[in-house]
């Protein structure tokens, strides 16, 4: 779902309307609107027009816009929305010392409880 939040945003920002981005790449106005939420994924081609229409990257469009370094010279690509849960997670100390003392065990235990935690889930 993320993809077609960030084709809406952008589309937005260029100030488009879905008719208009449709004209322009090739499509009907349905496409882009199943584009949008999730339904549909755009093919390379149009992919490819659809990113160059907005100015945005397939980067963006997947979510992983901010890159991270360290000093071992490797990077990681965060969406916004992962950067968002790291953030509530720093903000939490309790929680962010349980999750560094065993990141794989604590992180297990919460998806086994998932449906405690979530009812909803």
């Amino acid at each position: 779902m993320v993809t077609g939040q960030r084709i809406r945003e952008a589309r937005k920002k260029a100030n488009l309307t879905q008719t208009e981005l449709a004209d322009i790449i090739g499509v009907k106005a349905a496409e882009i609107s199943q584009y949008e939420s999730g339904k549909r994924t755009p093919r390379w081609p149009k992919l490819n027009k659809l990113l160059d229409t907005l100015n945005i990257s397939a980067d963006e469009i997947l979510g992983r816009d901010i890159t991270v370094r360290n000093n071992e010279d490797y990077e990681v690509k965060l969406a916004k929305e992962d950067l968002q849960i790291l953030s509530q997670i720093k903000a939490s100390p309790k929680l962010y010392k349980a999750l560094l003392a065993n990141p794989e065990r604590n992180v297990q235990v919460i998806n086994n409880n998932l449906k405690h935690i979530f009812p909803e889930m």
